[in-house]
Protein backbone atom coordinates (compact mmCIF):
# COMPACT_ATOMS: atom_id res chain seq x y z
CA UNK A 1 0.00 0.00 0.00
CA UNK A 2 2.84 2.41 0.74
CA UNK A 3 4.25 2.22 -2.79
CA UNK A 4 0.92 2.59 -4.66
CA UNK A 5 2.09 -0.26 -6.92
CA UNK A 6 -0.52 -2.05 -9.04
CA UNK A 7 0.07 -5.79 -8.78
CA UNK A 8 -2.91 -7.19 -10.66
CA UNK A 9 -4.99 -5.99 -13.60
CA UNK A 10 -8.33 -7.55 -14.53
CA UNK A 11 -10.06 -6.44 -17.72
CA UNK A 12 -13.34 -7.87 -18.92
CA UNK A 13 -14.20 -7.86 -22.62
CA UNK A 14 -17.86 -8.58 -21.88
CA UNK A 15 -18.39 -5.58 -19.55
CA UNK A 16 -19.61 -7.77 -16.71
CA UNK A 17 -20.72 -6.24 -13.45
CA UNK A 18 -18.39 -6.15 -10.42
CA UNK A 19 -20.42 -8.86 -8.70
CA UNK A 20 -19.29 -11.32 -11.39
CA UNK A 21 -15.71 -10.24 -12.12
CA UNK A 22 -14.72 -9.34 -8.54
CA UNK A 23 -14.94 -12.87 -7.11
CA UNK A 24 -12.83 -14.18 -10.01
CA UNK A 25 -10.04 -11.76 -9.12
CA UNK A 26 -10.31 -12.68 -5.43
CA UNK A 27 -10.17 -16.42 -6.15
CA UNK A 28 -7.15 -15.96 -8.44
CA UNK A 29 -5.21 -14.01 -5.78
CA UNK A 30 -6.57 -15.63 -2.61
CA UNK A 31 -3.13 -16.70 -1.38
CA UNK A 32 -1.81 -13.13 -1.43
CA UNK A 33 -4.85 -11.17 -0.22
CA UNK A 34 -5.48 -10.04 3.33
CA UNK A 35 -8.62 -7.99 2.67
CA UNK A 36 -11.00 -6.98 -0.12
CA UNK A 37 -12.29 -3.39 -0.18
CA UNK A 38 -14.89 -2.38 -2.77
CA UNK A 39 -17.98 -0.28 -3.25
CA UNK A 40 -21.48 -1.62 -2.70
CA UNK A 41 -21.77 -2.78 -6.33
CA UNK A 42 -19.53 -5.68 -5.29
CA UNK A 43 -21.90 -6.69 -2.46
CA UNK A 44 -23.36 -10.14 -2.84
CA UNK A 45 -24.07 -12.54 0.03
CA UNK A 46 -22.69 -15.53 -1.90
CA UNK A 47 -19.45 -13.65 -2.51
CA UNK A 48 -19.28 -12.54 1.12
CA UNK A 49 -19.46 -16.12 2.40
CA UNK A 50 -17.01 -17.37 -0.23
CA UNK A 51 -14.46 -14.69 0.69
CA UNK A 52 -14.95 -15.38 4.40
CA UNK A 53 -14.25 -19.08 3.73
CA UNK A 54 -10.92 -18.05 2.15
CA UNK A 55 -10.04 -16.22 5.42
CA UNK A 56 -9.95 -12.79 3.76
CA UNK A 57 -11.43 -9.67 5.38
CA UNK A 58 -14.53 -8.56 3.45
CA UNK A 59 -14.54 -4.75 3.53
CA UNK A 60 -17.47 -3.90 1.27
CA UNK A 61 -19.99 -1.22 2.20
CA UNK A 62 -23.54 -2.40 2.70
CA UNK A 63 -26.36 -0.88 0.68
CA UNK A 64 -29.08 1.20 2.25
CA UNK A 65 -29.34 3.50 5.23
CA UNK A 66 -30.91 1.18 7.78
CA UNK A 67 -29.50 1.07 11.27
CA UNK A 68 -27.92 -2.34 10.62
CA UNK A 69 -26.24 -1.19 7.37
CA UNK A 70 -24.98 2.00 9.01
CA UNK A 71 -23.49 0.07 11.94
CA UNK A 72 -21.84 -2.47 9.62
CA UNK A 73 -20.40 0.31 7.44
CA UNK A 74 -18.94 2.02 10.52
CA UNK A 75 -17.23 -1.24 11.53
CA UNK A 76 -15.92 -1.75 8.01
CA UNK A 77 -14.45 1.78 7.96
CA UNK A 78 -12.73 1.07 11.27
CA UNK A 79 -11.19 -2.16 9.87
CA UNK A 80 -9.46 -0.44 6.97
CA UNK A 81 -11.97 0.41 4.23
CA UNK A 82 -10.67 3.95 4.32
CA UNK A 83 -7.44 2.69 2.71
CA UNK A 84 -9.34 2.12 -0.54
CA UNK A 85 -8.54 5.71 -1.54
CA UNK A 86 -4.90 4.66 -1.90
CA UNK A 87 -5.77 2.29 -4.76
CA UNK A 88 -7.99 4.89 -6.40
CA UNK A 89 -5.11 7.40 -6.18
CA UNK A 90 -2.84 4.97 -8.01
CA UNK A 91 -5.35 4.59 -10.85
CA UNK A 92 -5.87 8.35 -11.05
CA UNK A 93 -2.12 9.02 -11.14
CA UNK A 94 -1.67 6.58 -14.02
CA UNK A 95 -4.52 8.11 -16.00
CA UNK A 96 -3.27 11.67 -15.45
CA UNK A 97 0.35 10.93 -16.35
CA UNK A 98 -0.12 8.53 -19.28
CA UNK A 99 -3.62 9.36 -20.51
CA UNK A 100 -6.94 7.64 -20.00
CA UNK A 101 -7.37 6.25 -23.52
CA UNK A 102 -5.77 3.27 -25.20
CA UNK A 103 -4.59 3.55 -28.79
CA UNK A 104 -4.64 -0.13 -29.78
CA UNK A 105 -7.61 -1.53 -31.67
CA UNK A 106 -7.48 -5.22 -30.77
CA UNK A 107 -8.57 -6.43 -27.33
CA UNK A 108 -5.31 -8.24 -26.57
CA UNK A 109 -3.23 -5.23 -27.56
CA UNK A 110 -5.43 -2.95 -25.43
CA UNK A 111 -4.90 -5.24 -22.45
CA UNK A 112 -1.15 -5.27 -23.06
CA UNK A 113 -1.10 -1.46 -23.32
CA UNK A 114 -2.94 -1.06 -19.99
CA UNK A 115 -0.60 -3.51 -18.25
CA UNK A 116 2.40 -1.60 -19.64
CA UNK A 117 0.92 1.69 -18.39
CA UNK A 118 0.75 0.35 -14.85
CA UNK A 119 4.22 -1.19 -15.14
CA UNK A 120 5.65 2.18 -16.18
CA UNK A 121 3.89 3.88 -13.28
CA UNK A 122 5.27 1.26 -10.86
CA UNK A 123 8.81 1.77 -12.18
CA UNK A 124 8.54 5.58 -12.12
CA UNK A 125 7.78 5.53 -8.39
CA UNK A 126 11.00 3.58 -7.78
CA UNK A 127 13.19 5.97 -9.75
CA UNK A 128 14.74 8.99 -8.08
CA UNK A 129 14.17 12.37 -9.75
CA UNK A 130 17.26 13.81 -11.44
Amino acid sequence: MESLAVLDVHISARWQHDTKTGPQVVRRNADDLQSVAADNGFQDWNTEYEIAALDIDYLVHYRGSSLNATANNALIRAKGYSQRWIAETSYSTTKRSLGDAVRALGWYRQFREIVLMFAITNIETLCEPL
